[in-house]
């Protein structure tokens, strides 16, 4: 085996681990949100605020497991999968990945906003809580804005990935228009009237984030 031939095999195990481990991002974000926390969503923004003061070590974590863990991985993966396809449909890859990389660094960026955001509103809330109100929606709306609010980027990777992968026989085809229906739900968050199709998408999108890591194990000495 040669040295590129090595390099390949441990980039694909590489993305197939980060493939089966950012499920447990999304899932760690659902149940921290959906199940631990219960922040207050009334007009009260004092009671919303103080809320976030009592819990915060507990919002740090999701912040720092669904953003910048998540992103860390995300750019193994992007990696990876490009490495698999590379030589299929150059130029239509090249934009997926793209999209891929736009999507790392939004993620990113929407984790340390958030922390950041966090911490000052919180050192701001004794001294001046108006000012922390303001804080408060200023940077939840510009994380909810680069980390999920829409989830174009994400769906465009997934959806030109599955549209090279259609152009190949790397992947199953059944994988393919599964990525295919995955992309099409995150390109849908453009519209905000649709009910429910963000949560429509992160789930089928933890179906879709397995069955490639799946595939890439199986592909790891090919």
């Amino acid at each position: 085996m040669s040295i590129d031939q090595l390099s390949d095999s441990k980039l694909s195990r590489l993305g197939a681990l980060a493939f089966l481990l950012m499920p447990v991002c999304y899932l760690g974000m659902f149940i921290i949100f959906g199940a631990l926390l219960a922040i207050p969503q009334g007009a009260d923004i004092n009671e919303r605020i103080g809320y976030v003061v009592a819990e915060q070590g507990l919002i740090q974590f999701a912040y720092l497991l669904g953003y910048l863990i998540f992103g860390v991985l995300l750019l193994v993966s992007v990696q990876a999968i490009h490495n698999r396809f590379l030589g299929v449909s150059r130029h239509l890859l090249n934009s997926a990945s793209l999209f891929g990389f736009i999507w790392v660094v939004l993620m990113m960026c929407a984790g340390m906003i958030a922390l950041v955001g966090m911490n000052t509103m919180i050192m701001l809330y004794s001294k001046d809580p108006q000012a922390a109100a303001i804080l408060f929606y200023s940077y939840t709306m510009v994380v909810n804005a680069l980390g999920g609010g829409i989830e174009l980027v994400g769906g465009m990777w997934v959806l030109l990935l599955s549209i090279v992968g259609l152009r190949s026989h790397i992947f199953p085809r059944l994988l393919c228009w599964v990525g295919f229906l995955v992309g099409a739900f995150g390109v849908l968050t453009v519209i905000p009237s649709l009910p429910f199709i963000k949560e429509v998408f992160g789930l089928t999108q933890i179906v879709w984030f397995i069955w490639v890591g799946t595939v890439l194990c199986g592909h790891k000495d090919s």
